[in-house]
């Protein structure tokens, strides 16, 4: 740890904290300062200035040509009620004239909430009276324009709208971690502002200002100190995240003294709640409280930028990491305009003094609106670990569906009382059942609505789960540990865009031994070593660990918790089923700087690792079949040596019986063959397969030895290509087939007879094995056109067992092929792949590649 950069970083946080609050103290001094004046004018005036909550009329007045018009009356208030129109020029308010809007406005702002006055205009070159009942200013509302009032309710709505979605989104990880907490607490603070002065928008638009004194009214009121204490809220709990998250906070007394920050907003709450409550403290209005509010929201906006800005200078990757999504650009544009925003409020930069009450009505809606802006985008660093997509579909799908719902029943409602008018029908029962039909129509629609909106939405995260679907899908037919667990960690490598990651399975040979997957992997590696250390502890606790606090279930040891991000782990992923561990999926960081995991990529590990464990116990059963049908193979290997042997056997001493009188020297040699097939037998044990050099070895002894039978009523001619003589192939194979060729084909002929044997290469790199014999030949095949191919029902049990043998090594049937006819005798031939085709061998015994490798073994 740096700590000089600590201390650096420290020092700048109390010194802005400290500045930040002294500064937000200013408007509030002057405040207090104009209170002392105006108390002692009192005294020396001998009366005490009576104050009140301002009245308003809800109408502009501006200066055009000379003369004071309604530059806007805002519909539903209480000046377009009693008449007034905007355009009306301004003659006389209770007989009194004024010439300019200035002594106009002063006069407007001391009539008290309730009381009616009379106004004098002229429309048309005509006199007009208009007695105007004068009800509450309205508190931080601003209806001077047609477009700003329409501004600032869309404004509100797309805030309270997104601050909605935030709450929703921060949710489910409130629980999770007190960040979390602090997180949804700051939103739903600044929520109260947003969500709060919307309400009172929507109240006036849709019921006009409230009268004085009346339940509306106080509902009304208790809105606006909801509101503004959100307002109040919402800065300094930014300001202290900021200070939180980023590490900015020192130790020791030192360390708590960004607390100070507070001060301002417990000073202001207290005049606040009073005035909104009983309409002035002394000569304080709410009205008076604008400058205080804004000038402190705007100071405590431009601290918090201004810190993240020079986090942002330290190049501090672990910082800019929390800090999500406010980035050097963001926190500079949002310092720039709070510092402008808390210089015009002082006077130095004297915008409100040179524009328009319109022009500043602009401003001020902006400020505010931009003022909760840090608030969402700061969240989004907490709020990119929820379910975004899945909020953002449901609220797409929700709010367009029911305004389709709201304008399809207005317009069809509207249709139907014309249409039902004109026939006197009564429209309760068709109504009911135009409802029903929507509800219907639009479920189905709602329901496409949600598809499209997921693929809008997240495009790539929508793509992503498709694949890992079909990934799951094809999880059946990867029958190797080592390729399910490699296939398995390119897929959620691609899927969830991790820089790196690895998978550990159990292998299905040994409780102790594991299969690996990798993909991408970066120093630190996340070795089987790092592996053994964290193991046991998830295997005792099945539950997911991230390096972000928002997403983390387990608590991990803090040694462990130092290894895992010492080796770069994000996250890891237990694989679990029945409450018990299988294994383990280690996520490196995402691909992209800022990118994070999120609850839904969780759930998603979650199902993933839940298939994974079952995959595994599918391999488990597999790899019990397989011994099963090892035990079974060499089961029917040795039947069949054990059936080939005493045939052997029988014959070679029956022509051993026959030489050793007359031709005792052939007898001798054919003992040696005999001797030579039963050392190979011995020294082949139970392999599947041997290397064709040696499998011609036994053939020629066995040729040799049918041929001290037969005499020169055989001819034998026997070649093999050189290249060829390492090629694995099945045990006894070709030694079946050159046995029936003799024993069934050869044999039975009176005359002399011809076997040839040949192994030559395709260009495939197989070996084909040719057996040709002048024998009888094979009636079942005689007049066939196409060669037979495969097994046949005429077979024995040792051509049986070698076609079986060669489907089962090879996945193939078309590996053994016949043709014969009475002429020419028959013809045998059998393909084996190379080694690297054939090594997928499924039933446990020695490979090919391993025959390759010991053959010399079988050499005499």
């Amino acid at each position: 740890i740096d700590l000089s950069a600590l201390r650096y970083r420290s020092n700048i946080a109390i010194s802005i904290v400290i500045v930040t609050t002294l500064f937000g103290l200013i408007p509030l001094g002057q405040l207090v300062a104009d209170w002392y004046e105006i108390s002692r004018y009192e005294e020396a005036a001998g009366a005490l200035l009576e104050t009140s909550a301002t009245g308003s009329d809800w109408v502009e007045w501006a200066e055009m040509d000379g003369r004071i018009t309604a530059e806007y009356v805002f519909p539903g208030g209480p000046g377009a009620k009693a008449g007034l129109q905007t355009g009306d020029q301004f003659f006389m308010l209770e007989y009194q004239q004024y010439f300019d809007t200035e002594g106009l406005r002063n006069a407007i702002t001391g009539i008290r909430p309730g009381e009616t006055r009379e106004y004098i205009v002229v429309r048309d070159d005509e006199y007009v009276q208009a007695r105007v009942q004068f009800t509450r200013h309205p508190t931080f509302l601003y209806p001077r324009s047609k477009a700003l009032w329409r501004f600032t309710l869309w404004g509100f709505t797309l805030g309270a709208f997104f601050h909605v979605l935030g709450l929703f989104i921060a949710g489910p990880l409130v629980f999770r971690t007190k960040k979390s907490r602090f997180e949804f607490i700051l939103i739903g603070v600044s929520s109260l502002w947003i969500v709060g002065n919307l309400l009172r928008l929507l109240l006036v638009e849709l019921l006009g200002p409230p009268e004085t004194d009346s339940s509306y009214d106080i509902v009304f009121q208790i809105l606006t100190l909801v509101g503004l204490l959100g307002w109040i809220g919402f800065p300094v709990l930014l300001l202290e995240k900021v200070i939180a998250e980023a590490k900015l906070a020192g130790k020791g007394p030192l360390g708590k003294i960004h607390y100070v920050a507070y001060a301002v907003p417990i000073i202001l709450v207290p005049p606040v709640m009073y005035t909104v409550l009983f309409g002035h403290l002394g000569p304080i209005t709410i009205e008076d409280m604008l400058i205080p509010i804004l000038f402190y929201a705007s100071c405590y906006i431009a601290g918090a930028a201004f810190l993240v800005f020079v986090s942002y200078l330290k190049n501090d990757d672990e910082t800019q990491h929390i800090l999500g999504e406010w980035g050097r650009s963001g926190a500079a544009i949002i310092l720039s305009i709070a510092v402008l925003v808390s210089l015009a409020v002082l006077g130095f930069i004297p915008i409100f003094l040179s524009v328009s009450d319109t022009t500043a009505g602009w401003i001020i809606v902006g400020a505010q609106l931009l003022a909760v802006a840090p608030v969402t985008l700061f969240s989004l660093g907490t709020l990119r670990h929820g379910k975004v997509d899945e909020i953002l579909t449901r609220a797409f799908v929700s709010v367009f569906v029911l305004g389709l719902i709201f304008f399809a029943f207005v317009g069809g409602l509207s249709v139907m009382e014309s249409a039902l008018s004109r026939t006197g029908t009564s429209r309760v029962v068709i109504e009911g059942l135009y409802v029903v039909l929507l509800l219907l129509l639009f479920e189905r629609i709602a329901r496409r609505l949600r598809l499209f909106a997921s693929s809008f939405f997240s495009s790539e995260r929508y793509k992503a789960r498709k694949q890992l679907s079909r990934f799951q899908a094809e999880m059946a037919d990867l029958l190797e540990a080592d390729l399910l667990a490699q296939r398995t960690v390119e897929i959620i490598g691609i899927v969830f865009k991790a820089r790196s990651a690895i998978v550990f399975l159990p292998s299905t040979t040994g409780k102790n031994e594991w299969v690996t997957g990798r993909f991408h992997p970066e120093p630190p590696y996340f070795t089987e070593q790092v592996f053994n250390l964290v193991w046991p502890h998830f295997r005792k606790t099945p539950s997911i660990w991230a390096r972000n606090p928002e997403l983390n279930e387990n608590t991990v040891p803090p040694e462990l918790a130092d290894v895992l991000q010492e080796h770069q782990a994000a996250l890891v992923v237990p694989i679990y089923a029945e409450n018990e561990a299988r294994g383990l999926i280690v996520f490196g960081r995402k691909t992209r700087r800022r990118a994070v995991y999120n609850l839904e990529d969780l759930e998603q590990m979650r199902t993933l690792g839940n298939q994974l464990a079952l995959a595994v116990e599918r391999l488990k059963l597999v790899e019990r079949e397989r011994q099963l049908a090892k035990a079974t193979s060499n089961a029917h290997l040795r039947a069949l040596r054990a059936q080939i042997n005493p045939h052997f056997l029988f014959n070679t001493l029956n022509t051993i019986l026959s030489l050793i009188e007359e031709r005792p020297e052939e007898a001798e040699a054919v003992v040696e063959h005999l001797a030579s097939i039963f050392r190979y037998t011995l020294q082949a044990g139970d392999k599947a397969f041997v290397g064709m050099e040696d499998e011609f070895a036994l053939v020629d002894h066995y040729l040799r030895i049918e041929s001290a039978r037969f005499g020169d009523r055989l001819t034998v001619d026997c070649t093999m290509d050189p290249s060829l003589a390492g090629h694995p192939v099945p045990a006894l194979a070709v030694q079946t087939i050159v046995e029936n060729a003799i024993k069934h084909g050869l044999e039975k002929r009176r005359d002399k007879g011809r076997l040839v044997l040949s192994c030559k290469a395709d260009t495939g790199g197989s070996a084909v094995v040719e057996v040709v014999d002048s024998g009888v030949g094979i009636p079942a095949l005689f007049g066939m056109v196409e060669p037979l191919v495969g097994a046949a029902p005429f077979f024995g049990i040792g051509l049986s067992n070698v076609a079986a043998r060669l489907e089962k090594h090879y996945g193939r049937s078309d590996l053994l092929t016949m043709e014969s006819d009475p002429d020419s005798g028959t013809r045998v031939t059998l393909r084996f792949p190379p080694a690297e085709v054939s090594e997928f061998s499924g039933d446990g015994l020695s490979s090919p590649q391993d025959v390759v490798n010991t053959q010399s073994s079988h050499q005499n």
